[in-house]
């Protein structure tokens, strides 16, 4: 593993929290009502009893404050995160004032994984790390599939810390022609021959970025055709509300997300060149630490590299190929 992972809380502390919100709301909605008459005669005094009843006032009171909690409560579900990485694991939080927490990940921590019966059945758990030579403590408080993020830290503790990953030299990538970790494509979305938007080609692009978050990574260079001769995305601009390589990155992260998952984003980085006055992406994918699926038409299909070919495994063959590339996932 050589990147970083971004963990979430489960949504069920959103609905835990709504709850109690609620619950909230109601006792104040009694104890508003047991103090009626003092805060009637209170209200009475106000400019804003002429233009509101005691009755509208109140309910809108305390609609108002259950929406700003609500709301509150929402962003700080939203901002929460832990990040789990080579040699490190951290939490940041806080919606006014941004917070972390950063523990090193050493082989002399002690991971232990709760969770309940309720937590079991929907997927929810707690983890926490800690280390026996000091007093390093990190609690990953109910997030989704513990077990699967235990197996990530098993995989990140006593790693190096992670590498900046550097812009690559365009030259020096297109010269090398297409391989296992390297594929050309004239666009993202335009089709040269129709002249139109063709959906197929971003299939055809989230499915070479999926076959190399399941093999060994790889660059995708966007804008130039099968020899390297460069085509430009102005094209592609086009076709987007922003017509800029600004447009073009928003467009490419909308369709990440909605095909391969924003728990993957973070692996796949993209950076703009300028080739005799036109512009091209290149689109660098780290390795995954666990299987990425490719989500189309409410079908998930899974990807590899063999050679410098894309090709589709069966179901019956994810689960050999996933024991063997991720021993410690499986």
């Amino acid at each position: 593993m050589n990147d970083s992972v971004t963990v979430k809380r489960s949504p069920i502390v959103l609905i835990r929290t709504f709850i109690a919100i609620e619950a909230l709301a109601f006792v104040a909605y009694l104890v508003a009502a047991a103090l009626g008459n003092s805060k009637y005669e209170f209200y009475t005094q106000l400019s804003l009893s002429n233009l509101l009843s005691y009755q509208a006032a109140k309910f809108l009171f305390l609609s108002g404050a259950q929406l700003i909690i609500t709301i509150y409560a929402f962003l700080r579900w939203y901002y929460e995160h832990y990040t789990i990485e080579p040699g490190a694991l951290s939490h940041e939080w806080g919606v006014f004032f941004k917070r972390r927490k950063t523990v090193p990940l050493e082989k002399s921590m002690s991971l232990m994984l709760a969770s309940g019966p309720l937590g079991k059945f929907l997927h929810y758990g707690t983890i926490r790390v800690q280390s026996s030579a000091s007093s390093n403590v990190l609690v990953l408080a109910d997030i989704s599939y513990p077990e699967n993020n235990l197996k990530t830290i098993h995989t990140c503790i006593d790693l190096p810390p992670l590498e900046p990953r550097e812009q690559p030299d365009i030259s020096k990538l297109i010269s090398q022609g297409e391989h296992e970790r390297l594929e050309f494509k004239s666009s993202l979305r335009f089709d040269h021959h129709s002249r139109q938007v063709n959906r197929e080609l971003e299939k055809a692009t989230l499915k070479t970025i999926a076959a190399f978050l399941n093999s060994k990574g790889g660059n995708i260079v966007i804008g130039v055709n099968d020899t390297g001769e460069p085509l430009g995305l102005e094209n592609d601009y086009q076709t987007l509300g922003r017509r800029n390589s600004d447009g073009f990155e928003n467009h490419f992260t909308q369709l990440f997300n909605k095909t391969l998952g924003p728990e993957f984003r973070h692996l796949a980085k993209l950076w703009f060149h300028t080739i005799q006055n036109h512009d091209v992406c290149v689109i660098n994918v780290a390795p995954s630490a666990r299987p990425a699926y490719l989500k189309f038409d409410d079908t998930e299909h899974f990807y590899v590299r063999t050679g410098n070919v894309t090709t589709p495994l069966k179901l019956s063959e994810v689960e050999s190929y996933a024991r063997s590339h991720w021993p410690r996932w499986s």
